[in-house]
């Protein structure tokens, strides 16, 4: 394959940043959904409870709902990359609390309830920073595909 051949299957910069942050935070999203669901789980296996299980849920989850119509304003005034990446961190730290908080054998549910209300408070703030950083990383022409739109 020639060099010419190669350079046309390129993905212009915008759009090779748009995926690697759009994988990412796939990647982000579906993991901690994946631990709190887990986290719920586990606390009905350990309690035998559904009010357990109820509580891990209903903390994890209504942060979430509450802080979203305040996120999207705040977003829109902040850094959205910031925002995003803050956001992550902070749903990372609470993964890493709560592991290490099961590695040492002292995990309850009262600390799954504030770790998963923190976790949850983060969400409310990722997903509008990462819509609205979206489309300052795509180039216009870019947005209906690789034909530039004439409208």
């Amino acid at each position: 394959m020639d060099l010419s051949a190669r350079t046309e299957h390129r993905l212009p910069s915008g759009m090779r940043a748009f995926y690697f942050i759009w994988f990412g935070q796939l990647v982000s999203m579906l993991g901690t959904s994946m631990s709190q669901f887990a986290l719920t789980i586990w606390a009905y296996e350990k309690t035998g409870s559904a009010t357990a299980l109820a509580l891990v849920g209903f903390f994890s989850f209504a942060p979430t709902v509450i802080f979203s119509p305040i996120a999207g304003v705040l977003v829109d005034r902040w850094n959205r990359k910031l925002v995003t990446a803050l956001s992550d961190l902070g749903a990372g730290i609470m993964t890493v609390v709560v592991f290490l908080l099961y590695l040492g054998g002292n995990l309850e549910i009262w600390q799954l309830c504030v770790t998963g209300a923190i976790s949850g408070i983060f969400g409310a703030f990722q997903f509008p920073a990462f819509s609205a950083a979206i489309t300052t990383m795509v180039p216009k022409e870019q947005y209906r595909g690789q034909v530039p739109c004439s409208v």
